[in-house]
């Protein structure tokens, strides 16, 4: 008699730990991005901005039975972590040196605090198994990415204007922290809330 075949294996997810964005502080990343279209070359690659986040931690791909001991550990790193207020804070590119590839919105505010709550995220998720990520963290919001070559004085005009944009400090308040998880189709990247730890 043949065997039954194999169950099919569930598809990895792709993870990561982030902070929601409200409506007001997306209407002005709105007006930023359209700004920024202004003065970017043809085949800039643009964020959805009803998707975008300000993201502690990318995990990556992860096996489906994994992600509610990663979100036990995001909702722990959050537990004695007060509330703590942010803002919008001017704009640039990445690298900062050479072709610009990324054009991003920064975050101001309390940065020691939101600081502190990625540590706590790292850490967590550290003892969950997570491979340790030793980068510097940088907050911020990507809204586009350059897919040109660009010359030495294309590069250097793209950052000089990203750097004179007038975002406006929009403020926020971080009440918790998510896992996420993120799903690449053709028409874009869709993202769902898989776990919310709140602040506390």
């Amino acid at each position: 008699m043949a065997e039954d075949a194999p169950a099919r294996r569930e598809r990895n997810l792709r993870l990561f730990v982030a902070l929601a964005f409200p409506d007001e502080v997306r209407t002005e990343l709105r007006r930023v991005a359209g700004e920024m279209r202004t003065f970017t070359p043809h085949g800039t690659r643009w964020a959805n901005v009803d998707g975008v986040h300000l993201t502690l931690r990318f995990i990556g791909s992860t096996p489906p039975d994994a992600a509610p001991v990663l979100g036990e550990a995001v909702a722990r790193a959050a537990e004695g972590i007060a509330p703590f207020e942010l803002s919008l804070a001017g704009a640039g590119v990445f690298p900062p040196r050479g072709a610009p590839r990324v054009l991003w919105v920064g975050v101001g505010g309390a940065v020691d605090a939101l600081t502190g709550l990625r540590d706590r995220v790292e850490d967590a998720l550290a003892e969950a198994g997570v491979p340790s990520d030793d980068r510097a963290f940088s907050p911020h919001v990507t809204l586009a990415r350059v897919n040109t070559r660009l010359s030495r004085d294309e590069s250097q005009a793209l950052r000089e204007s990203a750097a004179a944009l007038d975002v406006r400090p929009v403020p926020f308040t971080v009440e918790e922290v998510g896992l996420y998880h993120s799903d690449l189709l053709p028409t874009g990247a869709v993202y769902t809330r898989l776990v919310v730890g709140p602040l506390s």
